[in-house]
């Protein structure tokens, strides 16, 4: 659990962007993950005097946070307290109402994939964060398998921090790297993420590479979370067959799709196979510029 370059860069946009970063929460006590030049390439972006040596021999990313957000509290909270942490708290269970709405901002920097009871724990965060407070959310998404319980999809966020949950969404990232542990490599390419709501269809990925996802979501209004549970966006959409989004365009391109499959009908099943794989790789690559959009962090 830590903070990397890319984590950092989308923290300080945010903090740019008007966070307001007084009393932040941490899942776990953050490690972080960044050398004394990239230190000074965040601190040069921002305008801050940071000592970059003063971070010498810092494991923990407290005093990052302090001094790049100029924070005035910063809690950890983890299973135990082995690395010190400030509340001990098994996020399987809901927690206690005296922390709800008492952080402007709430860091899980690797934590979540790790709970079984993922549905009790992001509500445990969605609770804890003020109205107008901001959660962000940096995790494994593609080739991580084994790495925690989960390998969590962009959709699952855009549903979750939905507006009828008090949420709205204002960023979902994808960075490539090339190994399994993000913070070894600085080649690595961002990706913002298109919710599948608005494209109307799934947006999938097939990696080659390991690839982490980087959310940001804030609370507009305190609301009930999960009054009704999340549906999968393609499947609300064929539910609701009435839904405004069912227009010409979508007429259109189903008449070309009928086309286009009477010609596929009309090739031998093994070549047809080839080319609907082939689409779909395309598809679900970062190649598919109606999906992902390359994010520069400055």
């Amino acid at each position: 659990m830590g903070i990397i370059f890319n984590n950092a860069a989308l923290l300080i946009k945010a903090k740019q962007n008007h966070v307001c970063f007084d009393k932040v929460l941490t899942l776990g006590h953050l490690e972080l993950y960044l050398s004394r030049e990239q230190i000074g390439q965040l601190a040069s972006h921002c305008g801050k005097n940071i000592d970059v040596a003063s971070f010498s021999g810092e494991k923990y990313a407290d005093k990052f946070i302090r001094e790049f957000f100029d924070t005035e509290t910063t809690t950890s909270l983890d299973y135990s307290d082995y690395q010190n942490c400030d509340i001990v708290h098994d996020m399987n269970l809901p927690i206690d109402s005296a922390h709800h709405e008492q952080f402007d901002v709430v860091i899980d920097g690797g934590t979540l994939e790790h709970i079984f009871n993922f549905p009790v724990a992001i509500e445990n965060c969605m609770k804890m964060v003020k109205n107008g407070g901001s959660i962000f959310i940096f995790t494994m998404t593609n080739n991580h398998s084994g790495h925690g319980f989960y390998q969590f999809s962009p959709e699952l966020f855009f549903r979750i921090f939905q507006k009828e949950n008090g949420f709205e969404i204002r960023d979902v990232i994808l960075e490539e790297h090339p190994f399994p542990g993000a913070e070894l490599s600085n080649k690595t390419k961002c990706y913002s993420v298109t919710d599948p709501a608005v494209v109307h269809r799934r947006v999938g990925l097939v990696s080659r590479t390991p690839v982490m996802m980087m959310v940001h979501a804030v609370k507009t209004e305190t609301r009930p979370v999960f009054s009704r549970y999340p549906i999968q966006s393609d499947y609300l959409l064929e539910y609701d067959k009435n839904a405004a989004n069912k227009n010409a365009n979508n007429a259109v391109m189903g008449s070309m799709g009928k086309t286009a499959q009477n010609l596929l009908n009309l090739l031998p099943v093994h070549l047809r196979n080839l080319i609907v794989g082939k689409r779909q790789l395309w598809r679900y690559s970062f190649s598919n510029k109606s999906f992902y959009k390359r994010w520069h962090p400055f």
